[in-house]
């Protein structure tokens, strides 16, 4: 074998080699349209928005954990958008909250309970594997949040939106925005009247266009296509 071909020959292994680490690596989730994609680098040319309707139509707050029919996300999403663009008059506001779940359609609604008590279970783990506490602890709740982060990224980018981040007061209205949907949606499913676990209860009820009660998935569906088009420009045909 002469040098050329060796040299040939051992890039070809470098090649293969780095490829199947890459491959090691993959997080393979099925898009809409049938395709493998790699969770773990989604890009913004692979985000779907009708994806992102039809999946959010269908997962359930609260892990549907409540009598009645599931409320989903995509219906959280548009009221409490509905709610920012009333109190604002800002369609920009109002379409980021839109999308402040959007990562929910690959990685489903991991519920605050659940979060903490696969957090409390796995510090246990590595705690008795030799991993410090302060490391351990909040381990799972981190990894979390970098999905969500990751995720939200390419979606933003598709969007043609700056990332949120470098509006800290749009950032601030939000993530408000976020808990007090989430404490009027629990006053609505569960009758809660005090404050609720794990939800900031200091601030005020959003000022919705409608009642809170679950839509189904169709409706919930079109609702969101909707507002992409009302807040975002974003216009969509149903999946």
């Amino acid at each position: 074998m002469n040098q050329e071909v060796r040299h040939i020959s051992k890039d070809a292994r470098r090649a293969g080699q780095q490829a199947a680490r890459r491959a090691s690596k993959m997080v393979p989730i099925v898009m809409l349209d049938g395709r493998i994609a790699d969770l773990a680098d989604i890009r913004a040319n692979q985000v779907d928005f009708a994806h992102i309707a039809a999946a959010l139509s269908k997962t359930a707050r609260f892990a549907g954990r409540h009598r009645g029919g599931a409320l989903s996300v995509a219906q959280h999403c548009v009221m409490g958008a509905d709610a920012l663009f009333r109190e604002s008059g800002d369609g920009v506001l109002a379409g980021y909250f839109l999308l402040h779940d959007a990562h929910e359609y690959l990685l489903g609604d991991i519920s605050r309970p659940a979060v903490l008590d696969i957090d409390l279970k796995t510090a246990e783990y590595l705690i008795e594997n030799g991993v410090p506490a302060a490391i351990a602890h909040g381990a799972v709740a981190h990894g979390i949040k970098r999905s969500k982060l990751a995720l939200d990224a390419p979606i933003i980018e598709a969007a043609q939106l700056p990332p949120i981040s470098r509006m800290p007061l749009y950032a601030r209205q939000v993530a408000e925005m976020d808990e007090r949907m989430c404490m009027a949606e629990a006053r609505a499913l569960y009758g809660a009247k005090g404050d609720f676990p794990l939800v900031r209860c200091d601030l005020p009820p959003p000022k919705l266009t409608g009642a809170i009660e679950p839509w189904g998935a169709m409706k919930a569906e079109i609702a969101f296509l909707d507002r992409l088009e009302r807040y975002l420009g974003i216009v969509v045909r149903a999946a």
